[in-house]
Order: structure tokens, then C-alpha cells, then sequence
């Protein structure tokens, strides 16, 4: 595939992304870190993000940086170029555990996933959801990312700390618009 269109890995387990999901992706991080410099580089089939920061005083601009929306954390993981390598090799499969993947794939019968969705866990991780509970449908990555942000978001305007429980507000529309 082209660098225009991006690349899949082991029947969606990795994606590497094209330009335009690249950008999409990149606006959606910028948004949610408050920085503009964000490159946006894939994904993977629990709704990991990978990225770069351009203009970080503690990370070169090479290291990737993975973000779980479901847990809230991010780190970074590597350089680019490694990245890279085990993308043209298919080892990038082992890193974002292929395994439990096929297993999904072969429970729900799905043969992959598309460029641009994932497997989140059926609650997120940060209101209770256990990672190992996976929705039996393939979600677009960008709503939820956008869902969960806007969720953390909701629980911070309302002061709700981690082991409170969540309250009823947090899911009230007509609250939030």
C-alpha cells in the first residue's frame, strides 16, 4: 500500500497510517494533549495509538509514544525506525500481542479489522472495564478515542477521582452541551 493510504498488518493487529489518518488521528491527539506537535504514526487492534512529539525537551523526536484511551496512559516505547523494521519484518504483530487478536478473531468470527478501527475493552479500563473483556464488534478508532477524552473530561469537571464511583452526570447529554 501506498504511504498515502497507509499499511495493515496481520489482518488489522497493526496499521500503519496514511496521510490523511495520520492527520485526522494527529488533529484528535493535538486536541486531546493540548500541544501541536503531534505526528500521528498508527495504531493498533486494542486502540492503542502510537505518535511522535516534534518539540519535546525530554524525548527525541524519533521515540514513539503509545497512548491507551481505555487506561489513560502513555509512555514511550521505541524509535521510529524500529517501528518501522518490525512493520516490513511482520514482527510488529508480536508487540501489540497477535495472540489474544486471533483469538478475538476466531471467537467473533471476524477475519480482520479495517484501517482506522479497533478492539477497545467493552467498559474502558478507566471507569472499571477489564482489558481482557473486548466488545465483540470492530469500533472506528477516532470515536473512541473522542468518547473516552470526552468522558475523562466529564469526570474531571465533576471532581470524580479514581475508585469513586462514577456518577450519572458523567453520562447526562443535556448536561454537557
Amino acid at each position: 500500500m501506498s504511504a498515502k493510504q497507509g499499511q495493515v498488518v496481520a489482518n488489522g493487529a497493526f496499521q500503519l497510517f496514511g496521510e490523511r489518518r495520520r492527520d485526522e488521528i494527529g488533529d484528535l491527539l493535538t486536541d486531546i494533549f493540548g500541544r501541536d506537535d503531534v505526528t500521528a504514526l498508527g495504531a493498533d487492534w486494542r486502540g492503542i495509538v502510537y505518535f511522535t512529539l516534534d518539540d519535546d525537551s525530554e524525548l527525541s523526536s524519533d521515540t514513539v509514544v503509545g497512548f491507551d484511551a481505555s487506561s489513560g496512559s502513555s509512555g514511550p516505547l521505541t524509535s521510529v525506525d524500529e517501528v518501522l523494521d518490525a512493520v516490513r519484518t511482520g514482527d510488529i504483530a508480536e508487540a501489540v500481542d497477535v495472540a489474544s487478536f486471533d483469538a478475538w478473531r476466531t471467537a467473533t468470527g471476524q477475519r480482520s479489522i479495517d484501517m482506522g478501527d479497533c478492539v477497545p475493552p467493552s467498559v474502558f479500563e478507566f471507569m472499571g472495564g477489564d482489558p481482557a473483556e473486548r466488545s465483540t464488534e470492530p469500533q472506528d478508532l477516532i470515536t473512541f478515542i473522542a468518547v473516552a477524552a470526552a468522558l475523562v473530561g466529564r469526570m474531571e469537571a465533576l471532581g470524580v477521582e479514581p475508585g469513586d464511583e462514577i456518577p450519572d452526570e458523567v453520562f447526562d447529554e443535556t448536561r454537557w452541551q
